[in-house]
C-alpha cells in the first residue's frame, strides 16, 4: 500500500478516536454548526426565464475543479435539463484550470459574457486560496460589477469548493480567507452562496470519508480525491454536485425580473477595469512572430489566446499606462525562459519556466501594486541559460529531447491592466 494512503488511514482513525468519538459525538464539532447555504437575493432571473422562455444559457467560471468534465459542472447542468425538460439549456464552460480570479476578471467579457448568460456560478475558493482578503475583494468584485454592468439581469451564484488543506480547517470551523472575502462581498450584493465543502468535511470528520487515497483499495470507503485537490469523478464531484442541486431546488422562484443593483464598491480599487491589452498593440523590437494555424502551441491553446506570439531573446516591447495593477497572461513549456520586466526604472526577472513545463499550459502573473497613475513599463527577453533538467528533476521529470528544450522564447498573448493603456503623448 502506498504510503500517503497509509498516512491518510492513520489521519482517518485519529480523526474517529479524537475529533468525533467514533462519530457519536460528531455533530458536536464546529463544521456541524457552519451554514453551508445563503439564500440572500436567491435567483430570480433565471427560474423566471425557465418558466417563460424556451432557452437558458447557464454559465460556469472557475477553475480546475470546474473545468473537470463528469464534475459538479456537468452534474449540476444536468439536473436543469433533467428538472426542465421544456426548456432547452446551453452550457458555457468558460473554467481554465489552475487559474483564480485575478485572471477571471481579465477574461471574463471575453471568455463568458460574450455568451449572454441568464446565470453564472462563480467558484474561484480553492485557486484564490494562497491570496489575501483584499487581492481576493479586488478580483471578485470586479467581476461581479462587470457581469452587472453587462447585464444587470444575469443572476450569480457563488460556489466554494475545498482542498485537504482547507477542508481540515473546516472540521474546526475555520474558512480561510478567499471564501470569507467572496462571503462578504455576496453579501452586500445579495448573491447565494453555496459551501459545498462543508459537507465533505462533516463526513470526514465522521470517518466515512478519506480526504485522499487510493480508490481501488478503498471499496468500501468514501475517496473524495487521489491528489488532495482534484474530486474524483465517481466519489468527489457526486457530492459537490448533491449539495449544489439541493439548493437550486429551494430557490425556485422567479416571478418577476430582478434588476440587480450595483451598490457603492466594498473597495474603490476594485478591478472593475481589468482589460486585456494584446501585446500586438504596443511597440515592440526585436524578434516577434504572431502564432497562427498549424503552430501546435497555438492550435492546442486558440480557445484561451485568439492571438499568441513568440518573442526571441533580445525581443522587447515598451509601453505606458494609467492605473495601480499590471501582469501578463501567456503560455509556458519546454522553450520558455526568462524575462525582465521594468516598471518606471526598477527591473524584476521573471522565470517563466518551472518544474511542470515538461508541457506547455495557460500561465499569468501579476506585478506588485503600484501607485495609482502613470507608469512606463519595459519588457525585454532575456538571452539566459536555464538548468530546465536540474528543474524538471524537481518532478523526477527526465528532459526527453534536449533540443525541444533549447528555446530561451518567451510566448505571450496579453499585458492585463487595470486601468488604460496610453499614448506617450498623453503622458503629461
Amino acid at each position: 500500500m502506498k504510503l500517503y494512503v497509509k498516512a491518510q488511514l492513520i489521519l482517518s482513525l485519529l480523526a474517529g478516536m479524537f475529533l468525533p468519538a467514533a462519530a457519536q459525538q460528531a455533530d458536536t464539532l464546529p463544521v456541524f454548526r457552519m451554514e453551508e447555504f445563503h439564500r440572500r437575493g436567491g435567483l430570480p432571473n433565471v427560474f423566471h426565464r425557465i418558466a417563460h422562455r424556451r432557452q437558458v444559457r447557464i454559465g460556469y467560471f472557475g477553475g480546475s475543479i470546474t473545468e473537470a468534465r463528469e464534475g459538479w459542472r456537468d452534474l449540476s447542468f444536468g439536473w436543469f435539463r433533467l428538472t426542465f425538460p421544456y426548456t432547452a439549456f446551453y452550457q458555457i464552460d468558460a473554467s481554465i484550470g489552475g487559474t483564480g480570479s485575478d485572471l477571471g476578471v481579465f477574461r471574463v467579457e471575453r471568455d463568458l459574457l460574450v455568451h449572454d448568460p441568464d446565470l453564472v456560478f462563480i467558484e474561484f475558493a480553492v485557486n484564490d486560496g494562497g491570496k489575501s482578503r483584499e487581492e481576493t475583494l479586488d478580483s471578485v468584485e470586479g467581476l461581479i460589477r462587470k457581469i452587472w454592468k453587462r447585464n444587470p439581469e444575469t443572476d450569480i451564484c457563488f460556489v466554494y469548493t475545498t482542498a485537504e488543506v482547507y477542508c481540515t480547517e473546516l472540521v474546526h470551523g475555520r474558512q480561510h480567507p478567499a471564501p470569507l472575502a467572496m462571503e462578504e462581498l455576496a453579501g452586500r450584493y445579495g448573491i447565494p452562496s453555496i459551501h459545498a465543502g462543508i459537507e465533505v468535511a462533516r463526513l470526514y470528520a465522521q470517518g466515512k470519508l478519506l480526504l485522499s487515497a487510493d480508490a481501488a483499495e478503498n471499496a468500501h470507503t468514501i475517496v473524495f480525491t487521489e491528489d488532495r485537490t482534484h474530486p474524483l469523478a465517481e466519489s468527489g464531484h457526486p457530492l459537490y454536485g448533491h449539495i449544489v442541486v439541493k439548493y437550486l431546488a429551494q430557490m425556485q422562484a422567479g416571478k418577476a425580473v430582478v434588476q440587480h443593483a450595483l451598490p457603492a464598491p466594498l473597495r474603490p480599487s476594485n478591478w472593475q477595469n481589468a482589460s486585456f491589452v494584446d501585446v500586438s498593440q504596443v511597440a515592440r523590437q526585436g524578434e516577434w512572430t504572431r502564432l497562427g494555424d498549424g503552430d501546435a502551441v497555438f492550435d492546442r491553446f486558440r480557445r484561451d489566446f485568439p492571438s499568441l506570439h513568440r518573442a526571441a531573446p533580445g525581443a522587447a516591447l515598451e509601453f505606458s499606462f494609467r492605473g495601480a495593477a499590471l501582469g501578463f497572461y501567456d503560455c509556458i513549456g519546454p522553450e520558455t525562459g526568462v524575462i525582465e520586466i521594468t516598471v518606471d526604472g526598477e527591473a524584476v526577472e521573471r522565470a517563466r519556466f518551472d518544474r511542470w513545463c515538461d508541457d506547455y499550459r495557460r500561465h499569468s502573473f501579476m506585478l506588485a501594486p503600484l501607485s495609482d497613475g502613470v507608469h512606463r513599463v519595459t519588457v525585454r527577453v532575456l538571452n539566459r541559460t536555464l538548468d530546465k533538467e536540474g528543474i524538471l528533476r524537481q518532478r523526477d521529470v527526465a528532459v526527453d529531447d534536449p533540443e525541444r528544450y533549447a528555446g530561451m522564447n518567451w510566448l505571450p498573448a496579453s499585458i492585463m491592466i487595470v486601468g488604460t493603456l496610453i499614448q506617450d503623448s498623453e503622458i503629461q
